[in-house]
């Protein structure tokens, strides 16, 4: 036997709030609660939709199906909307072919879809319609300064200097000791104007000091 609940709750204890007590169904939507669940769904009346019945059957989602190969019309207000594609496809309307799926943008270029057609950003380094060529930086001179050399790297270049000079441009004089070659405490010490000689720590392998010309440039100790 049910017990009568007092106004304003449900269910087989009372003890659910009753969630039609503040209406929330819109358009002259009527609110039925489930009483054993303490919740509520609206019915809506003759021409209205939606969980609050918020939009009319009217609304384009109803009337064009504007969303086009197999999209999902979403409702965000009273005559606008907006598609969810299915994979493989893009737009506003899901109207054009994702041209991006097959990853046609090299070298970490980023891909964008316009019409049925593809775009790829490339990053520094690369050009071409799918960012596939390799820039020879190389090919522009000034980029090594003082007589380096230039070598083309993918993306990239890096210069090779001449002897008395160090940096990534060539751009500063190379001092054997600064900063210092040697490892594990080892003290540099310059010989020559491109050479110098590390000496070791006594608990280090090998002990010994060692000559170094700029081409050596090395860490000992």
């Amino acid at each position: 036997m049910f017990s009568r609940c007092p106004e304003g709750f449900l269910g087989e204890y009372c003890q659910h709030r009753d969630p039609c007590e503040k209406n929330h169904c819109q358009n002259g939507g009527t609110c039925v609660a489930q009483a054993m669940l303490g919740k509520a769904t609206c019915r809506c009346a003759s021409g209205f939709t939606g969980e609050d019945c918020q939009y009319s059957t009217s609304h384009p989602c109803f009337v064009s199906r504007p969303c086009l190969n197999g999209g999902t019309c979403h409702m965000l207000s009273r005559d606008t909307y907006e598609c969810t594609c299915q994979v493989g496809f893009t737009g506003k309307e899901c109207q054009w072919t994702d041209a991006c799926l097959s990853h046609p943008c090299a070298n970490g270029s980023t891909c964008t879809t316009v019409a049925n057609q593809f775009s790829c950003k490339c990053l520094t380094g690369f050009t071409g319609q799918k960012c596939e060529t390799d820039v020879n930086e190389c090919d522009i001179p000034g980029h090594c300064q003082d007589g380096g050399t230039c070598l083309n790297l993918p993306g990239s270049y890096q210069c090779q200097c001449p002897q008395g000079f160090t940096g990534q441009y060539c751009d500063s004089l190379y001092v054997p000791c600064a900063p210092s070659p040697c490892v594990n405490g080892g003290t540099c010490r310059q010989t020559g104007d491109f050479t110098f000689e590390c000496n070791c720590l006594p608990a280090t392998w090998p002990i010994f000091p060692k000559l170094l010309s700029l081409q050596e440039k090395e860490s000992y100790c």
